[in-house]
């Protein structure tokens, strides 16, 4: 991303209201702290320190595929803060992938009280290659990730 493209990304960002700019302030802060755990922690390890536990049950209150496409598409407690993780992902200064943003919403939104789910799913690409992702939901709407999630097949989920 070129410095040019950066500034005009803050300016905009810094002509939403305060309460979105604080959002995605938030949201910026909390995918910088899962990168890091992430990038020096195990696995295992990272997912218990972020307070998400690996649901025993199986797959969890998962949507037909194709039931919505992403941040703000869904009313409800997960529409704003996934706008809020999209808009903070796009000026990180780190590429911020689906990893990382479906776990600062996930973060986000239970430090305001909601169960979360954290799901991952593997598809294969055009050369037969695996490939992963990653999405949250709240209350059975997608938070992060739901324009890709319907090519994709859930094989975990993480809850709050």
């Amino acid at each position: 991303m070129t410095a040019p493209m950066i500034a005009r990304r803050l300016r905009r960002a810094l002509a939403l209201p305060a309460i979105e700019q604080g959002l995605a302030l938030e949201a910026l802060i909390y995918l910088a702290l899962c990168r890091g755990m992430l990038a020096l922690l195990p696995f295992r390890i990272a997912m218990q320190w972020l307070g998400l536990r690996l649901h025993a049950g199986g797959i969890v209150s998962e949507a037909a595929p194709g039931s919505s496409t992403g941040p703000g598409t869904e009313s409800g407690p997960g529409s704003a803060i996934g706008l809020a993780v999209q808009r903070a992902s796009s000026i990180a200064p780190f590429k911020a992938v689906c990893l990382q943003q479906a776990l600062a919403a996930a973060l986000m939104l239970r430090r305001r009280g909601h169960d979360v789910e954290v799901y991952f799913g593997l598809a294969k690409d055009a050369e037969g290659k695996l490939i992963a992702h990653a999405w949250s939901k709240c209350q059975g709407g997608l938070v992060t990730g739901g324009q890709q999630m319907p090519h994709y097949t859930p094989i975990s989920v993480f809850v709050t």
